[in-house]
């Protein structure tokens, strides 16, 4: 019988996983955390619109496959194994390397997409007392929506405050335009200002001023920034000069290695953007791939598919369509502010293979 290892039990990776599992698939999960994670909750919970139970579940209870709670710290793709700090050496037939991405450390602004951080992200929410308030990101970041749904949170939470969304992006990509005009002008209804093309090159902590590139000053009382991610030290070896592991995006394949596939915010994949709802189709194509590989199915061409809902404010939200060819919005409507809500909920089921798309 083959042998899959999956790197990672997040939300590629517990996909992928369960859906092989239950075709009665051998597959091994190496995940170091006790948890898994739904980290589009965060925003939620830092608001006090839901708990931190809520976002958390033992990965035992997410993945219905062989767990080994390690982590990994070499991928030998020449010999077909990966090395844990335990020492362990794992073989595989297949691999699929899901371990998310790791955020740059940026002292004295908690992640937005840590759990570790959530508490404290929440506590400078919760004992903010100022006016200005500005929200920034650099580099490659997770969900460029974020940004915006944080920015439409603080203005309902602090309806007289100063808001300010520092956006380095001076065009967006031809397929994330209709989200990103949408989240534009929602903005402007709430009175956010944003500055586009502001790229932070410095950040002041005693004078509380963020510096452009280009010398442009921006204060606040409370700040947050979205740092850069990469690929974890582990994958160094198998990174391009992006820091992400490279695939074809269209078979997720790792370059010439027919066997090991990577998948989510880990890979060189830019557009559509690093989410969630890609990571999403990825796994269930590459559980359908291996399937069909290992059973001499004809192999099938990933779109580049993701779908996911947005908060858009005041009991709002919208839907985002994409694929690597082009992209719609829908809304703002109630019914996707909903849907947004309740996928907290179902997200746990979509793991194991139920509900999905």
């Amino acid at each position: 019988m083959k042998n899959v290892v999956v790197i990672g039990a997040g939300n590629a990776g517990s996909i992928v996983a369960n859906k092989l599992q239950s075709l009665g698939i051998n597959v091994t999960v190496i995940e170091r955390s006790e948890f898994s994670f739904y980290q589009p909750g965060v925003i939620d919970v830092a608001f006090g619109d839901a708990r931190k139970e809520d976002v958390i579940k033992p990965v035992k209870e997410a993945v219905k496959a062989n767990i080994i709670k390690d982590e990994v710290v070499k991928v030998d793709v020449e010999n077909h194994s990966v090395v844990t700090s335990s020492g362990k050496t794992i073989g595989y037939d297949y691999l699929v390397i899901a371990p998310g991405a790791e955020n740059k450390r940026l002292e004295g602004f908690p992640s937005w997409h840590s759990l570790e951080d959530l508490e404290l992200l929440k506590q400078q929410i919760d004992k903010f007392d100022g006016n200005k308030i500005v929200i920034g990101y650099y580099g490659v970041i997770k969900c460029p929506a974020a940004p915006f749904e944080f920015a439409y949170f603080f203005r309902r939470r602090f309806p007289r405050a100063e808001i300010t969304l520092l956006n380095p992006v001076t065009q967006p990509p031809e397929i994330q335009k209709p989200m990103a005009e949408l989240l534009g002008k929602l903005a402007k209804d709430y009175k956010i200002n944003v500055i586009r093309g502001f790229k932070i090159r410095d950040i002041d902590r005693n004078s509380k001023t963020i510096i452009s590139e280009d010398g442009q000053k921006v204060t606040y009382d409370l700040a947050l920034i979205d740092t850069p991610i990469r690929a974890g030290k582990a994958f160094e070896n198998l990174t391009d000069n992006t820091g992400f592991i490279p695939v074809d995006k269209y078979s997720l394949r790792y370059k010439d290695y027919d066997n090991v596939f990577a998948i989510g915010d880990v890979t060189n994949i830019m557009i559509p953007p690093k989410t969630g709802g890609l990571a999403h189709f990825e796994a269930k194509f590459v559980a359908n791939s291996i399937y069909a590989d290992i059973n001499g199915y004809e192999k099938k061409r990933f779109d580049g598919s993701a779908l996911c809902a947005i908060y858009g404010g005041s009991d709002r939200g919208m839907l985002v369509k994409m694929n690597y060819e082009k992209g719609s919005i829908a809304g703002p409507s109630s019914l996707f502010y909903i849907a947004k809500r309740s996928f907290m909920k179902l997200y746990w089921n979509t793991l194991k293979g139920n509900f999905i798309i």
